[in-house]
């Protein structure tokens, strides 16, 4: 669960709901359906766990990471500390 930023659209996560879901996918090491080829040894699948992103708030304004940097690269053409 998580704010949606929509000025810079970024998802900042909030918490988790401890929810997973199987993405089915035979290339992922976590899914039900991991597959390897037959004689493959060492496993080079992916082990990304996916949780489904739920927006708890729509912000109509950057997140506090692009707010900082857009800050600091103000400061930095300007010469000024604000």
């Amino acid at each position: 669960f998580g704010n949606y930023h929509r000025k810079c659209e970024h998802y900042v996560k909030m918490y988790e709901s401890g929810n997973k879901t199987d993405c089915g996918s035979p290339m992922c090491a976590l899914s039900t359906a991991h597959k390897h080829r037959p004689g493959q040894r060492t496993c080079t699948c992916a082990r990304i766990p996916r949780e489904c992103r739920r927006v708890l708030s729509l912000i109509h304004d950057r997140c506090d990471a692009c707010t900082r940097a857009a800050w600091a690269t103000l400061e930095r053409e300007s010469s000024r500390v604000w």
